[in-house]
This record gives structure tokens, C-alpha cells and sequence, in this order.
């Protein structure tokens, strides 16, 4: 084998673990500290994380379904300067918008039929020339069992 092709692969290699590293982080993240605001939901055992950085947008589909009652949490590391989500139907008609509730993480909410519903999250941006270029963002779902 030549010294290029194994060089390239041990980048490869190096690559995927710190993508791997990072996705652990991340998931770690969600676990420790988002999932705890869940309570006195139960969780529904998704682990929805990931890196983002400032500007950047992440859109997530759901099925939710009649009768039951959610909480969503979408929740940036502290080093990111905020959160922005909002929370559209399958039509694109606006649900729920945090902007309008001071960038609050949670939302709770009764599901009258069921559907599929998009979360769309975004790292706001910072106005500080020293800010983190990047975080784990953490969207977790709980249902109320009662």
C-alpha cells in the first residue's frame, strides 16, 4: 500500500472519531442536562442533538398524536448565545414561536388530532466578535402520562 492511501485512510479514520466524539458529547449533553426539564414528562427515548453554529437551522419532523400532551424542549450549550424554535403543521401554518415568549426553551401543548408537526431550531446570532463558533443543540420530546 502506498504511504498516501494509508495517510488517507488514518484521516478518514481520525475524522469519523471526532465526529463519533463529538455526536457522544452531544447526546451526553441532551441526557445530563435537557432531558432532566422534561419532568414530570416521561421522555420518549429520542435523543435529538447535534453541532450548530451561529445562524445555523436545524428542522426536525415529528408525529404527534391526538389525545396526548407534550412538552418540547429545545435547548442550546451555554457557550451559544440563544435558541430561537418554532413550531409548524404539515401546511406550514405557524403552531408555536418562542420569540414571542423571550426565546423561552419549552413549550408545552395538548394534541387535538394527530399529525406531523416540524421544529425548525436556530442558533441566534451574537453580536460578540469572541463568541463560540459552534454547540450542541438538544430537541427532546416528553409525554404527560396522567
Amino acid at each position: 500500500m502506498s504511504t498516501r492511501l494509508i495517510m488517507g485512510c488514518l484521516l478518514l479514520l481520525f475524522g469519523l472519531f471526532v465526529s463519533l466524539n463529538t455526536f457522544a458529547q452531544c447526546v451526553g449533553f441532551a441526557k445530563a442536562v435537557v432531558k432532566p426539564g422534561l419532568s414530570p414528562y416521561l421522555h420518549d427515548g429520542n435523543y435529538n442533538a447535534t453541532i450548530l453554529g451561529e445562524g445555523e437551522t436545524i428542522v426536525l419532523k415529528k408525529t404527534i398524536f391526538e389525545g396526548q400532551k407534550y412538552r418540547l424542549i429545545a435547548r442550546g450549550a451555554p457557550e451559544l448565545p440563544g435558541i430561537h424554535f418554532r413550531v409548524l403543521d404539515a401546511d406550514s401554518s405557524l403552531l408555536f414561536d418562542n420569540a414571542t415568549v423571550e426565546y423561552a426553551s419549552q413549550w408545552d401543548f395538548d394534541v387535538q388530532t394527530t399529525r406531523t408537526i416540524q421544529v425548525e431550531v436556530t442558533v441566534l446570532e451574537d453580536e460578540n466578535p469572541d463568541a463560540s463558533s459552534g454547540g450542541c443543540v438538544a430537541i427532546l420530546f416528553g409525554l404527560d402520562m396522567d
